[in-house]
């Protein structure tokens, strides 16, 4: 549970939390761990259903800035710990970075925009998502937006191996099943690239950006021929920044998502390079490589822009979301059945 915006779904998950106040999976320490290798982060407070301090956990949290499901696609989230169990937080937020309430079967079956649950060492879970909740049972829109993950542990090595995945599918219409990874927190930059091949027919590249950062921000996108020569350069709009929600927490962000030739066109033929620039401000970024009938998800690259040799883009830990997971305390996680 982050916070705020999520207090309402406390109350939801009340008759696990008093049944399962300190047993089960313990993902908390009972003295205060030094989470500072964790790019110098502070434990967090575990409570009980009283509101009684119980432990503390480091912390680990990042976001999947792309989800489908519904009207055929389906999203899935896999994890399982290793050395030691792990409290496990998912929220779901609609592109416009306000929270979005799916239906969920697989590992646990709930309605909501915030799943939480603990799992024991080396117990794998899997979060399937099927489609908006007021859209139940026949799910015949699709839902997008991104996904917000904070994973608790006792220690910080646990944490440091803890490695989500998230899938998603038009399967059996579309023969395509795409891993998506994790933007953590702490890795975030404000300039990203990847290799691609878009000939406006059978192969399409498309982009997503979700703004890491506090101020609404227009993108540059370059796009690089075979020969390494800049051929074509667009924007994206502004898009909104991380949300605000008081008292120094910051909500989640926007979602952009489109086809690359809709921000630069033409297209050179052939193997192309995308430069997506933020200027100074920190992003997370996607891209998809559709060839016909299949599809994949492109390694994206820490980069630099043009002229900025100076003051590059690096990676570092991003302060704009501590705050949501560090601001309060955290009610203890029900354990999935084993």
């Amino acid at each position: 549970m982050k916070s705020l915006h999520l207090i309402g779904l406390i109350a939801l998950a009340a008759v696990a939390l008093q049944a399962q106040p300190t047993n089960g999976a313990v993902y908390w320490s009972t003295s205060q761990p030094d989470c500072s290798s964790l790019n110098n982060e502070t434990a967090v407070t575990i409570t009980d259903s009283s509101g009684t301090t119980i432990g503390y956990s480091c912390y680990v949290s990042g976001t999947f800035v792309w989800l489908a499901a519904g009207r055929g696609w389906s999203t899935s989230i896999r994890v399982a710990p290793a050395s030691a169990p792990v409290g496990v937080d998912y929220s779901f937020y609609y592109t416009n970075g306000n929270a979005l309430s799916l239906n969920t079967t697989g590992s646990q079956t709930v309605s909501g925009s915030d799943v939480n649950f603990a799992l024991y060492a080396n117990q794998p879970a899997e979060l399937d998502l099927l489609g908006f909740t007021s859209d139940a049972p026949g799910y015949r829109s699709t839902a997008t937006g991104s996904v917000y993950a904070t994973f608790y542990c006792p220690d910080p090595t646990t944490c440091g191996n803890v490695l989500p995945q998230l899938l998603y599918s038009a399967l059996p219409t579309t023969p395509w099943s795409l891993s998506v990874p994790i933007t953590w927190d702490s890795l975030t930059s404000t300039q990203w690239s990847a290799e691609g091949i878009d000939d406006g027919a059978s192969r399409r590249v498309s982009l997503v950006i979700y703004n890491e950062d506090q101020t609404a921000t227009t993108y540059t996108v370059r796009v690089y021929n075979s020969a390494g020569t800049l051929v074509g350069t667009g924007t994206t709009p502004s898009i909104p920044p991380l949300q605000n929600l008081g008292n120094g927490v910051l909500g989640e962000g926007v979602t952009y998502g489109v086809l690359l030739s809709t921000v630069v066109s033409p297209l050179p033929s052939g193997i192309f390079k995308v430069l997506i620039d933020g200027g100074s401000l920190y992003s997370a970024v996607e891209m998809l490589q559709v060839n016909g009938a299949s599809a994949t998800t492109l390694q994206v690259a820490y980069d630099t822009a043009p002229l900025a040799a100076s003051s590059a883009a690096a990676i570092r830990r991003s302060d704009f979301k501590r705050s949501r997971v560090e601001s309060t305390p955290k009610p203890v996680f029900s354990p999935l059945p084993r």
